[in-house]
């Protein structure tokens, strides 16, 4: 039995700003379509790979895990600039509210001092550098646990290694982590597809052998499936020449091929989302944006009938391109079918307190808590030693001892530097934490109940919040990368969101409406949330309403 269609090159909102769907709505759409599976690859980096797993885990989707990279480097000599990118030219900076790519900071940026034996990564200053000069584009999939960890650790030295915006990846760095990973050739922004269009033929064939060879067995300079080829076609006039010269070469080279869409939003109606967040990210009006926008709406994740009436050409091809373009349709389900990769971020692995000679990490909690319950309660009452049990009780069965002796190292480090810190949240509930000396409310005298904070019925783990003195945080965060090493130790990020009213000034900028209407709307959603807009959107007599209103009266304003 043919194995199903499944799309391996698609985009959530974690491209910002370009991306048009969440990871949600793509999942439930890939299962309307009855494909096998579905892979992401966001721009530059991993950034929604955990929220689009966890999504079609939960929905029963076959998820793949990749990303989009943009090497700054040719795969060979490009001389004559042919593999700079022509799609965005100098634009990105054109509007008077635009973001500049990578601008200089406005004021000098504080470089994190680095534990003495820690090696500072190389850096490139890539401020200067403008869309036009970026390279060709790539994409990678994570073929099993081993290929997760490497695009993880490519896409780290990446942003490491570059400017804030333009992360510098380079083939040297692929040639470092490529176990278990799939390389794709990209879009027609890849190096081998603007080669051809350039009318670099033997650059071409020379990118795809040296790509092979890099992603090839270990030991082999053969062309192996690691590689595989991009066919693409959105109905742009040179898409049928394209597609048989790819088809041409990788017969020529010894690589398979495989369709993709590239994808960037879930359905055919969502192109016009896509293009008003175009038009937010270079700080333009759809009207000047016009330029930068894709040419047509044929970028939405599609049927696999839909993929298979593709390209209209075909039929008047060669039958070595007829055929390319339906085994490459039967390749995207089997490469599909060879990713692996299981998170299973709800199992925890510490990095290993390291406990005294003789001890294990519950049994030297365990001394800890007796010592500072002593030291807490005068005198230790019946009700301190029976919950002070029960909670070590429930740590050594869930596992926790590990979590404590992190949490109360990290406390003992700021008395020793005299850094005030303190723990809040759930934690406070805790005589443990108590005890150990990382909160500060005696939760027996208060009657708070412990399991607010650690409950055997739920899946999750506990968290500490711990509140550092903002000038003496970084010796905090030093002493932990010295403490438990790199490789145990991560800086997490949050993620801005947009806002009711910062949402609506984006879009009606973009959209070209008048900016003292588009005022007038923002300010009306002073204490809007996104549920609250989308509730009175759909209401009768609603915002929808005072929205239309306000666009009349604007009008009539700027009439008179």
């Amino acid at each position: 039995m043919a194995t199903r269609y499944a799309e391996l090159h698609d985009h959530t909102d974690f491209s910002f700003l370009d991306g048009a769907s969440g990871a949600d709505d793509l999942v439930e759409r890939a299962l309307e379509l009855g494909l096998s599976a579905l892979a992401v690859t966001d721009h530059q980096g991993l950034y929604g790979a955990v929220r689009f797993s966890s999504a079609a885990v939960e929905a029963g989707l076959h998820a793949v895990i990749g990303m989009e990279i943009e090497l700054l480097d040719p795969a060979v000599p490009d001389p004559h600039d042919l593999v700079h990118s022509p799609m965005w030219g100098d634009a990105r900076a054109a509007g008077p509210h635009s973001r500049q790519y990578g601008g200089i900071p406005t004021r000098p940026k504080l470089e994190r001092k680095r534990v003495p034996w820690r090696r500072a990564p190389k850096r490139e200053d890539l401020r200067g550098v403008r869309a036009r000069e970026l390279g060709p584009h790539l994409v990678l999939l994570a073929r099993d646990g081993a290929g997760y960890s490497s695009l993880c650790r490519i896409a780290s030295a990446a942003h490491l290694a570059g400017t804030k915006g333009v992360p510098r990846f380079t083939h040297d760095l692929l040639a470092q982590h490529t176990e278990g990973v799939i390389a794709l050739t990209g879009c027609r922004h890849g190096e081998i597809p603007r080669r051809l269009l350039a009318g670099d033929r033997e650059g071409a064939a020379a990118a795809a052998r040296r790509l092979a060879g890099l992603f090839g067995s270990k030991g082999s300079e053969s062309a192996g499936s690691n590689l595989l080829v991009e066919l693409q076609h959105h109905l742009l006039p040179d898409d049928d020449w394209l597609v048989a010269e790819l088809v041409r070469l990788a017969e020529e080279v010894g690589l398979p091929v495989v369709v993709t869409n590239d994808a960037h939003y879930a359905r055919r109606e969502d192109r016009e989302l896509q293009d008003v967040l175009v038009g937010i990210r270079h700080g333009l009006t759809l009207d000047e944006s016009a330029h930068l926008r894709r040419p047509n709406g044929e970028y939405y994740l599609k049927s696999e009938a839909e993929l298979h009436a593709l390209p209209p050409g075909l039929p008047d091809a060669d039958p070595l391109v007829r055929r390319a373009w339906t085994d490459g349709m039967a390749m995207a389900g089997e490469v599909a079918a060879r990713c692996h990769v299981e998170l299973a971020f709800e199992r925890y692995r510490f990095p290993g307190y390291p406990v005294p000679r003789g001890e294990t990490p519950f049994s030297y909690l365990e001394t800890l808590c007796h010592d500072g319950a002593r030291s807490r309660y005068h005198p230790m009452t019946s009700p301190v030693v029976k919950q002070l049990a029960h909670e070590l009780d429930v740590i050594e069965r869930t596992g926790l001892a590990e979590f404590f002796l992190i949490c109360w190292d990290l406390m003992q480090f700021c008395r020793e530097w005299r850094i005030p810190a303190q723990g809040r949240g759930s934690a406070g509930d805790s005589v443990v934490a108590y005890v150990l000396g990382i909160t500060r409310v005696d939760p027996i005298r208060h009657r708070l109940l412990f399991e607010r904070f650690i409950n055997e019925g739920r899946t999750s783990y506990p968290d500490v919040d711990i509140d550092f003195a903002s000038s003496r945080r970084e010796e905090v965060i030093q002493y932990v990368y010295e403490r438990y090493g790199p490789e145990h130790t991560g800086m997490v990020c949050n993620v801005v969101t947009y806002r009711a009213r910062s949402a609506v000034r984006e879009v009606g900028h973009a959209l070209g409406f008048p900016r003292p209407l588009v005022d007038r709307v923002a300010k009306a959603l002073e204490t809007y949330d996104s549920v609250m807009v989308r509730r009175d959107l759909e209401a009768e007599g609603g915002f929808a309403e005072f929205f239309q209103e306000s666009a009349g009266e604007g009008a009539a304003g700027e009439g008179t």
